[in-house]
């Protein structure tokens, strides 16, 4: 019967949940604080507040040349705010030559100059 006790096994593992979150952090290759350097790009996520707060911050980051994975679940709320956020990140990024692009409801992926957002077809 040891076959019947690795395949519960198995059904026990996935029932169990993971926080993807606590996971990651536990493999982080970099222990302190960073210290950032030009001659590297750097995904940066960032959170808007309530009031869509936080878009010049992103700005600065594309002006940087990061990629910025950027929360709007604060937004969501209030659907005319959300709109014209994202018509404005979608005017800095065409006046950077970045790209925007939907990663899902809550979060939007910005990238700066010389990169693109290859759009899957709905």
């Amino acid at each position: 019967m040891p076959f019947k006790r690795f395949f519960r096994r198995a059904e026990e593992e996935e029932e169990e949940e993971i926080d993807i979150e606590d996971y990651l952090n536990g493999l982080s290759i970099r222990e302190g604080k960073l210290i950032e350097r030009e001659d590297v790009t750097y995904i940066k996520p960032m959170d808007l507040d309530p009031e869509g707060g936080g878009i010049d911050e992103a700005k600065r980051e594309l002006e940087k040349n990061n990629i910025v994975v950027l929360n709007v679940k604060q937004l969501l709320r209030n659907k005319i705010l959300l709109r014209d956020v994202v018509k404005r990140l979608k005017d800095i990024c065409m006046d950077l030559d970045g790209d925007i692009g939907k990663i899902s409801n809550e979060k939007i992926l910005l990238v700066p100059a010389n990169m693109r957002i290859i759009h899957r077809g709905s």
